[in-house]
């Protein structure tokens, strides 16, 4: 555990130090900002930004993990990855008296505080906004809605990130793995419109808060995309970790 803990710190460490992780948050407010004034822009009118209000949060959350922070997730993961390989900084990683399933998963796990960091950070920017604009519509119960809804988009966001990081051991080029990526989830978008099984889709999964905050809880859909993830999440990261594994240095 301690093994894991300092790779981790190592991992975080190095995340922070480049600046593709501080611009990436710098567009995640800027993307709050935007979405601020595209919805008092168009208050009133039809459509997710004229949604404004107590549903201001969950509104920009939707825009977000299902545009944005996807393509965050793929450059996260191939900087973890691929860059690491290609800029041979991956041999000193290696070399630590740490297991390479360790190391794998405490690239993971950094990703996901990545991810933990951007949601959460566009959450209190969206909540601020809320109760600065609309004091009156803001209670506990409308709190505790948007908290659960970014906490729980957390999920099949991680799934993303262990299917991209299955390609990023397999691809030897950051850039092939980024637009490979982005072609992928494009395609899932596409094939999730038409397809009768689009709840089996990566894609599909990003809107699973709207089952926890609906106002009849459909438990059959919860429990059923719940067991979709946690198949996705199972298979890619063994499957990823086995590429990683027998990858040469």
């Amino acid at each position: 555990m301690a093994s894991f803990s300092a790779a981790l710190s190592s991992e975080l460490f190095r995340m922070l130090r480049r600046k593709k992780a501080t611009v990436l948050l710098i567009l995640s407010f800027g993307m709050v900002a935007v979405a601020l004034l595209l919805s008092l822009v168009v208050r009133g009118g039809l459509g997710i930004l004229g949604g404004t209000g107590a549903a201001f949060p969950t509104s920009v959350l939707g825009v977000y993990a299902n545009t944005i922070l996807p393509l965050f997730v793929a450059l996260a993961v191939t900087d973890a990855f691929t860059s690491e390989f290609a800029h041979d900084t991956m041999k000193i990683v290696i070399t630590k008296p740490v297991t390479r399933f360790r190391i794998y998963l405490a690239k993971l796990a950094s990703v996901g505080a990545f991810i933990l960091a951007n949601l959460l950070l566009v959450m209190v920017l969206s909540m601020v906004v809320t109760v600065a604009f609309f004091p009156r519509l803001v209670s506990f119960g409308w709190a505790v809605e948007v908290v659960a809804a970014y906490l729980l988009t957390l999920f099949p966001l991680l799934v993303l990130a262990v299917i991209t990081a299955f390609f990023a051991n397999v691809l030897k080029s950051s850039a092939g793995v980024f637009f490979l990526s982005v072609l992928l989830f494009l395609l899932s978008k596409a094939l999730s419109v038409v397809s009768a099984l689009s709840y089996v889709l990566p894609t599909s999964l990003l809107d699973w808060y709207k089952l926890w905050i609906s106002s009849v809880m459909p438990f059959g859909s919860i429990l059923r995309t719940l067991l979709v993830m946690a198949a996705y999440f199972a298979l890619f990261t063994a499957l990823g970790f086995r590429r990683f594994d027998r990858r040469a240095l």
